[in-house]
């Protein structure tokens, strides 16, 4: 009886207990997200979409069909192109440094977004950006300065891109259920990414307008193969005004400051853009102007200290596999229609193809995370 008693009670307390869904997860709201900037040394590209609730997983849904314009504040004004992915570009605008300028939105419901007038800041060249390995990896600087002390504030994201190479050099390809030689190299690739940090810096307490090595990424030689072969870090460079620099700063507190009760606790980090249809209606996102500043560094493995670069591929296996199937294996081509992809063929003492040495397409084909097609600054 106190069995079935435990059973019963282990049931009631089970049922009790709902999933706690706060508000802020579940909430119908759909903000405008504005992300971009305007260019005072080339095309101006504008990116709408809309936010989405955290227990959603699919792409933020794109904002389509808007009309987007930049107007000066002494007056005149520019419509961008809508490329129909919810991006919007303006290319040679002619927006002028040192002159102020907005932007307008009109979605395709009829909602008008406006934001606050702002500068056009010309951002300084970077100097160097250099490199020094560390216990954890590679750590990489940027060095700037203002000859005429007028950026004060800066911000930086990265482009990086690395070369690599599969576990097995395959020649042979399993295309219209027929074997084949390959046409393509499936074993020399490159792949890339881009910064999600917040990287913002200031000469503001210093005497000159002088940045000196300012520590962005750590490449990690243990976590990835991104050092294996050949590694490049291309560092973008933009000015800000110091409302932009305040707002980069409260946002990187936000997402990268937080994990104990010592740590600044989160706040509403508030953009310079505005609902003109609904005053009180959230908008999420900052807009700036400047021009950009670029400066990319290779790195080569023989440059490196002696680390165990791993190759991404530590996992990867090979298996022999016959014309026709066996007692204890199955054909190639059987394999090959499941997935797996051929590397080179097995020849009999009188000159016949008797069997494939295969492995998994993740092994073999260098194209399932990155692209074979080498990069034009390569």
């Amino acid at each position: 009886m106190r069995k079935y008693l435990s059973i019963i009670l282990i049931a009631v307390i089970g049922s009790c207990v709902d999933p706690y869904r706060p508000p802020e997860i579940s909430a119908p709201n759909t903000y405008l997200v504005v992300d971009g900037f305007l260019n005072g040394a080339g095309t101006s590209t504008i990116r709408l979409s809309r936010t989405q609730n955290l227990s959603e997983y699919q792409k933020p849904p794109v904002e389509t069909k808007a009309t987007v314009r930049v107007e000066a504040e002494q007056g005149g004004s520019q419509n961008f192109v809508d490329k129909g992915d919810g991006t919007y570009t303006l290319t040679d605008g002619g927006l002028q440094f040192g002159q102020k300028y907005r932007l307008r939105i009109r979605t395709s419901a009829g909602r008008e977004y406006l934001s606050d007038y702002v500068v056009i800041k010309k951002t300084p060249k970077i100097d160097s950006v250099s490199w020094r390995p560390l216990d954890e990896g590679l750590q990489f600087y940027v060095t700037t300065h203002d000859p005429t002390n007028n950026t004060k504030y800066y911000r930086w994201d990265y482009e990086e891109t690395w070369e690599y190479y599969s576990a097995f050099y395959s020649h042979v390809e399993y295309l219209n259920k027929a074997f084949r030689y390959r046409q393509d190299n499936v074993n020399h690739c490159w792949r890339g990414g881009k910064s999600t940090g917040i990287f913002v810096g200031s000469s503001v307490k210093l005497t000159s307008d002088v940045i000196n090595q300012y520590p962005l990424v750590i490449v990690s030689h243990s976590a990835s193969n991104r050092l294996k072969v050949r590694y490049s870090l291309l560092v973008k460079q933009y000015a800000l005004t110091d409302e932009a620099y305040e707002y980069w700063q409260n946002l990187r507190k936000n997402t990268e400051s937080l994990g104990s009760l010592f740590d600044p606790q989160p706040f509403q980090t508030i953009g310079n853009i505005h609902g003109v249809t609904d005053p009180n209606e959230t908008v999420v996102g900052y807009l700036s102007g400047y021009s950009v500043e670029e400066k990319r560094i290779f790195v080569t493995v023989q440059e490196l200290p002696s680390w165990r670069i791993p190759t991404g591929y530590e996992s990867c296996v090979e298996d022999t596999l016959p014309i026709r199937p066996t007692r204890e294996k199955p054909s190639a081509a059987e394999m090959a229609e499941a997935g797996m992809e051929p590397i080179d063929e097995i020849l009999s003492m009188s000159g016949q193809v008797i069997a494939y040495r295969m492995s998994s397409e993740s092994c073999v084909d260098c194209r399932t995370v990155g692209t074979n097609v080498k990069p034009s600054f390569w």
